[in-house]
């Protein structure tokens, strides 16, 4: 197994959460992304109600669940599909949506050194 992977193992079974249903989730409504650079779960979904799902086609927003490892490798999948990104930051205790371009979303995660572990690159999907 990749890196990626094992860190979101780690996470969900430290929060007590069940990664295989959401791997499920993502697999029938969502996106998932797994690579020996990147894990990342997340949802299409409408920027007005970032709680349901969308088509890809119907979507004018990408939820992001998860993302651990190079988070530009990750959205390379979803990248110009749709204008907007959600995220939550539920690591550092802030559970404020927020939804940016995916022009200034990009610009955020420039800076990051994506050859240590990024477990602190985390995010929830919003329940």
């Amino acid at each position: 197994m990749n890196k990626p992977f094992l860190d979101a193992i780690e996470i969900y079974n430290k929060h007590q959460g069940d990664i295989a249903e959401e791997i499920k989730w993502h697999l029938a409504y969502g996106v998932v992304v797994s690579s020996t650079a990147c894990f990342m779960l997340g949802f299409y979904c409408d920027r007005a109600d970032t709680t349901v799902y969308s088509t890809r086609d119907n979507a004018d927003c990408f939820f992001i669940t998860l993302c651990i490892g190079d988070m530009r490798e990750a959205l390379q999948t979803t990248f110009d599909t749709v204008p907007w990104v959600a995220y939550k930051r539920e690591f550092r205790g802030d559970k404020r949506l927020r939804i940016e371009t995916f022009e200034k979303f990009n610009k955020k995660i420039k800076w990051a050194d994506y050859s240590v572990n990024q477990k602190h690159l985390k995010f929830l999907k919003q329940t």
